[in-house]
């Protein structure tokens, strides 16, 4: 029980703590932060479908430097035929940093990272985009951020009026019909942690869970256990990433999808289509 004497100490000793708390929640240390780094800023909002919209194939390194400033990386390295490359990197990245009074914190980052590479004669051929977004908080382990929590602590992204695949928006008469787009016959998934240690493949990319025997996925060599991490020369780090990079190719071309598995990286190549093919959804 609580004597006399004690009764007045505790009571004075409320007074100091809650006098305390209070300068402290508005203390800046303990105020939310949102930072942003590196750029192009549109890198924030850019879906993967969209990036030979934004960096259009034949565009020189100059005009692309002009535009968007110095890169953040960049480097030389040669084709397969031996002929000398250029790759630059452009990556922009927004990071939510907040710790209460209770000393939990709470971290989310979200950075995209877009790299392009050029021929001998300056001009862009191959684009890809990476995405990391991560949520910690608390006891809550360092995780894969959801697009909510993007938009609850970082901000919604902007939707970016840029036709996805680079082409003209309208089409007009003659334009490619891309209504259906490619039907794979796979049944596909993120590439969660656990499936990291089962394909030895450690970056993004999408894992291939099954394939339907008669769909073109298994006719030209994909195969459960693959893990998809581009369509032509397009990454695909996410599920949706593939499905609407998949949309936006016409039937009339071909598709090259790179693929990792059993340690090896390989190239799937899936001819044009006239039509459906009878191919089943993916």
């Amino acid at each position: 029980m609580i004597n006399k004497v004690m009764f007045p100490v505790l009571i004075l000793l409320a007074i100091v703590v809650s006098g305390c708390v209070a300068p402290l929640a508005s203390d800046p240390a303990f105020q939310p932060k949102l930072e942003e780094t590196g750029g192009p800023k549109v890198l924030y909002s850019l879906r993967s479908d969209q990036v030979a919209g934004l960096f259009p194939m034949g565009t020189t390194l100059d005009q692309i430097t002009q535009k968007y400033g110095p890169p953040a990386m960049r480097g030389n390295s040669t084709d397969k035929n031996g002929q000398p490359t250029t790759w630059i990197g452009y990556t922009y990245g927004r990071s939510y940093t907040h710790c209460d009074t209770s000393l939990h914190v709470t971290v989310v980052n979200r950075f995209t990272t877009v790299m392009l590479n050029f021929d001998a004669s300056g001009k862009l051929f191959e684009a890809s985009m990476t995405r990391y977004q991560k949520f910690s908080a608390g006891n809550n382990a360092n995780r894969d951020a959801t697009d909510d929590e993007v938009t609850r602590y970082l901000g919604a992204p902007d939707v970016l009026d840029i036709k996805a695949g680079g082409t003209a928006a309208g089409g007009g008469k003659g334009a490619p019909d891309q209504s259906r787009g490619w039907k794979l016959g796979a049944e596909v998934s993120e590439l969660r942690s656990e499936l990291v240690a089962k394909t030895g493949y450690s970056g993004r990319g999408v894992y291939v869970v099954a394939v339907e025997p008669q769909g073109l996925a298994a006719r030209y060599g994909l195969a459960a256990g693959d893990v998809i991490v581009k369509v032509n020369n397009v990454a695909v780090p996410t599920r949706d990433d593939l499905v609407e990079q998949l949309k936006t190719i016409p039937l009339s071309n071909a598709l090259e999808l790179q693929v990792f598995a059993k340690g090896r990286a390989r190239t799937v190549t899936i001819p044009a289509q006239q039509g459906g093919g009878g191919t089943s959804s993916i």
